[in-house]
């Protein structure tokens, strides 16, 4: 009754008012929106309620868990209701991305360092922060399940220039973040020298990369590094989504798309997890028939199979080097994660399925990952650190603008001639993917291209087989940190450097532009 005695009655927008003769455009509404004062009212509420509640501060492990899932559940749907006011809706911003603000917002970081009567309690950030690198295994082992595999060579005609353009970004970013630190943040800020690659993990690789890497992190010493990672991840993510309609508006303008079409209405129901419902009904199949108790529970067992399967796999290989190397001091698989060798777990396990007779549907499993995805990211935004914004400001701000400027010049000056053709668009789905995450440069491409008549989608799909098993959170990734240590930073830089500058020349000669008809 509180949130409703303290609501001011809506009158409707102006435009649809009854008592209004006609239409006004542009009118403003008469009375607050609904959405946002029922989420206003929301927050306040549940602040309140649960400062009354401070005796379950001192709570047991099975009241934490509940309480933690009990509060992640609110903080998904406060995520979901803030994307929806108007502002938030136009740049399409992730509802994970909403519930993790909300809860670092709420918590020990933030509301408790100021009115500590209102925060979440501390106990259920230990058991979220202990979610994120659990949950990115499965992510991954989900990757490639339930898609078609074709012949090397012509997955290779379909996305060799996506592969090529990844490929440079990803060691680009490796190389501009190694000049950086050598010329600059480590001489002026003794920031240490496995920050280099905190480019590639937090814009190419995401949150789930960073979290499946929190291990390393804390074994090399480097805690800040990771906080630091999952703000560079939440930034570009979100400056992805604000760049990259911007850019789509303006290549639109420019006659630079294939096919001029209005940007938010084509992915008004094509949006994240809302375009696997949408390709069940394409489909012609009522959505209570399709996702059944039986497709969920057996796509269920495949996923962890599958992530069973990664970590067998990671033991073996971890025995293999304790018995042979190691015994030298060469140490390589004790720090890579379990999350890459999922992806080969998956595909072992999806071979499994087939042989038995079972079908795989690709919409199930997405539910699945995203759902997992969804969890991951508000995880581990809301239990980072923001030690670092005082600490090291200045090399979380340098790190930024480095990452976007250079995505943006790959984009800009690069990409019209590494694609030979329907440059823009096959161009902006990578440029999604290695400023925020896989969901977002598929979003671009219903922007760009809703009926899928350039390929892009397809050949970005072939390329991440290409691509996912070494960058973005591969064994690359995985093992940049320790290979720097062994190395040292300025050989380090000269390698990925020196692959970057290959693989843009690989890619400006081999794929030449043609033009379009």
């Amino acid at each position: 009754m509180g949130l409703i005695s303290n609501c001011r009655i809506w009158l409707g927008w102006r435009d649809s008012n009854p008592r209004m003769p006609g239409p006004k455009p542009g009118a403003l509404p008469l009375g607050h929106i609904p959405m946002f004062a029922t989420v206003f009212n929301f927050i306040i509420i549940v602040a309140k309620a649960q400062a009354k509640v401070r005796v379950w501060y001192n709570i047991g492990m099975y009241q934490a868990y509940v309480y933690a899932v009990a509060l992640l559940a609110l903080a998904v749907l406060v995520g979901f209701a803030v994307v929806r006011l108007p502002l938030l809706r136009k740049i399409f911003l992730p509802t994970a991305v909403a519930a993790g603000i909300f809860l670092l917002l709420m918590g020990p970081e933030v509301v408790g360092k100021h009115l500590p009567e209102w925060s979440f309690p501390r106990e259920v950030y230990a058991v979220w922060s202990e979610l994120p690198h659990l949950l990115i295994n499965i992510v991954f082992a989900t990757l490639f399940l339930g898609k078609p595999l074709i012949k090397i060579k012509d997955m290779w005609q379909l996305a060799g220039p996506q592969v090529a353009f990844g490929q440079m970004i990803a060691w680009g970013q490796y190389a501009l973040g190694g000049l950086l630190v050598l010329l600059f943040l480590g001489p002026l800020f003794q920031f240490p020298a496995i920050g280099a690659a905190l480019l590639e993990i937090s814009f190419e690789g995401g949150h789930g990369t960073v979290a499946g890497l929190s291990r390393v992190f804390d074994e090399l010493e480097f805690s800040e590094g990771r906080d630091i990672a999952v703000g560079l991840a939440t930034a570009s993510l979100v400056s992805a989504l604000l760049l990259g309609i911007v850019i789509i508006n303006v290549g639109r303008k420019l006659g630079l798309l294939h096919e001029s079409v209005g940007v938010v209405s084509t992915v008004r129901n094509k949006v994240y997890t809302q375009h696997i419902l949408h390709e069940i009904r394409e489909k012609g199949v009522r959505v209570r028939q399709y996702i059944t108790p039986w497709n969920l529970a057996h796509h269920g067992l495949l996923i962890g199979v599958g992530v069973a399967t990664g970590w067998l796999i990671h033991r073996i290989l971890l025995m293999i080097e304790m018995a042979t190397w190691a015994n030298s001091g060469v140490i390589i698989m004790g720090y890579l994660p379990i999350f890459p060798i999922c992806m080969f777990g998956g595909m072992l396990a999806q071979i499994l399925w087939h042989r038995m007779g079972f079908t795989i549907s690709r919409e199930i499993v997405n539910l699945y990952s995203s759902s997992a995805l969804l969890v991951l990211i508000a995880t581990a935004i809301g239990t980072m650190s923001l030690e670092f914004l005082t600490n090291s400001a200045v090399v979380f701000a340098t790190l930024y603008l480095a990452g976007v400027l250079w995505i943006i010049f790959a984009f800009v000056f690069l990409a019209k001639r590494m694609f030979t053709q329907y440059w823009f668009e096959n161009a902006i789905v990578s440029f999604g993917q290695g400023m925020g995450m896989t969901a977002t440069g598929l979003l671009f491409a219903q922007m760009t291209d809703p009926k899928n008549k350039t390929g892009a989608v397809e050949g970005f799909g072939y390329k991440q087989l290409m691509f996912e098993p070494f960058m973005g959170g591969g064994i690359v990734t995985a093992l940049s940190m320790p290979i720097i240590l062994a190395i040292g930073l300025p050989l380090f830089t000269f390698i990925c450097g020196s692959l970057c500058l290959g693989w843009m020349i690989f890619g400006l000669h081999q794929f030449r532009p043609v033009k379009r008809l």
